[in-house]
């Protein structure tokens, strides 16, 4: 096994910001209207390159379907509405409601489609208006790879609870608050993440472990191979979380300037 450590400062989500985000999200959501399987927004305008394939709307069984040129393009759906060939290649996504209820859980399946590869996969936040748990899973296959490279297969979880408890107390998790697993052929990374107050306590400082292992019965060979690349994977890792913590703290802090009423004018404005 190798086990490859990266701390780095984040600009830090209060809470309470976290909520009303997610409020202002779920009431634009909730304030949408299906028609003929547009999604129209209260002002009547209609939401770009996503439409309600089956079912009704924001119910169980519910279907969205988003499809898209394979070079970012309209795809099938917007070729049709100008009358141009809709027989090019596109990539299509499928997002199915298993549950929407604010008070207990939002949970959707989806598909995807491409000239890449397919993925499937579900979401869920438990509990929307007071968020407790947001679980991930999935699985990958590439096209045109033929070897046990081309399948992946994910999970994730983050407590949130445990994250802020860590994050703004410095309250020592048990567990880390946030993991994540990638099973890839012969190899297997687990990722966890643990947060603790800065040192002046107006950022975090999360801790990133990634532990590379071996699985199946190649587990030895795989588990020599990852040891004698130790190097190149942590400087590859280190690289990616420096780049994810640059991104996060470019962006995060603008929007949680932002209040709940001016974060729904935005979602709205982008919709």
């Amino acid at each position: 096994m190798v086990r490859i450590a990266r701390t780095v400062a984040l600009a830090p989500v209060p809470r309470p910001w976290l909520v009303d985000a997610l409020g202002a999200l779920t009431d634009l959501a909730e304030s949408t209207t299906a028609e003929d399987g547009r999604l129209l927004l209260p002002d009547g305008r209609q939401v770009p390159e996503l439409r309600l394939a089956e079912g009704r709307h924001l119910r169980p069984g519910a279907v969205y379907e988003s499809t898209e040129d394979a070079d970012g393009g309209k795809g099938e759906a917007g070729a049709r509405e100008n009358g141009a060939d809709a027989g090019r290649r596109t990539d299509t996504v499928r997002i199915t409601v298993e549950e929407w209820r604010r008070t207990r859980a939002l949970r959707v399946a989806f598909t995807g489609s491409g000239s890449d590869g397919d993925v499937t996969g579900r979401a869920a936040l438990i509990g929307p208006d007071q968020p407790d748990r947001v679980e991930l899973s999935g699985r990958a296959a590439l096209k045109g790879v033929r070897s046990p490279l081309s399948r992946f297969d994910a999970e994730a979880e983050l407590r949130c609870g445990d994250w802020w408890q860590a994050a703004e107390q410095d309250g020592g998790a048990r567990r880390p608050p946030l993991r994540a697993r990638l099973t890839c052929g012969p190899a297997r990374a687990d990722l966890t993440a643990v947060p603790r107050p800065g040192h002046d306590h107006e950022d975090w400082e999360v801790t990133v472990t990634v532990r590379l292992r071996g699985r199946g019965p190649l587990r030895p060979l795989v588990s020599l191979g990852l040891g004698l690349a130790r190097r190149p994977l942590a400087r590859a890792v280190a690289e990616a979380v420096d780049d994810a913590a640059r991104d996060w703290n470019a962006g995060v802090p603008q929007l949680t300037a932002l209040g709940r009423e001016e974060l729904g004018r935005r979602f709205v404005s982008e919709s």
